[in-house]
């Protein structure tokens, strides 16, 4: 978690809800077609989300450390997930259950961070849209570089042309003309 997190006493407060979990890179946390069960909270490393379409894997979110993870509609729904959740280094997470998340909905100051983070995550999302709709492959990839520079950073590249929506050979020529 980050250190400065002024919520840092609401994370404590629930420390016995908590359970924590460590997995190494490309280790599924959530399988397309499964049911959500869990919420996580990223401590360390970086998760993406991706989908299966004609055999290939489409990626649409990156996650990191003090980020909240899981299908929203399927873990409160309890209906199966239209995408997988793998981590895409080593992590270690936080994690609770569909029952324990019961408990942390009346925290009147936690609750309202990951509802926020969600929202924050969910409007991202909705950004990197529109870019398809809008921009060029290559002002797709120069917007990632200028407002995500982490997943430029951490993000292997395959992964991240799916996200821009082009292949990896297309990726490597916008970036070889940079």
């Amino acid at each position: 978690m980050i250190k400065d997190d002024p919520r840092r006493a609401g994370w404590k407060k629930y420390r016995s809800l908590w359970k924590t979990e460590e997995a190494g890179a490309r280790h599924l946390l959530l399988r397309e077609g499964e049911t959500c069960r869990r919420m996580y909270i990223i401590d360390e490393g970086c998760v993406r989300c991706w989908f299966l379409h004609e055999g290939k894997e489409i990626s649409f979110q990156f996650f990191f450390e003090g980020e909240v993870v899981y299908c929203s509609e399927s873990f409160r729904k309890n209906i199966p997930s239209p995408y997988s959740i793998e981590t895409i280094e080593p992590v270690k997470l936080r994690w609770l259950s569909r029952e324990d998340m019961a408990v942390v909905r009346q925290d009147a100051e936690l609750y309202p961070y990951i509802v926020e983070n969600a929202a924050d995550k969910q409007a991202a999302f909705m950004r990197h849209f529109f870019t398809y709709l809008r921009d060029t492959p290559r002002q797709r990839y120069e917007n990632l570089v200028r407002d995500q520079p982490e997943i430029v950073r951490r993000v292997p590249l395959q992964y991240i042309a799916s996200y821009l929506g082009i292949t990896p050979v297309s990726l490597s020529r916008i970036r070889g003309r940079g």
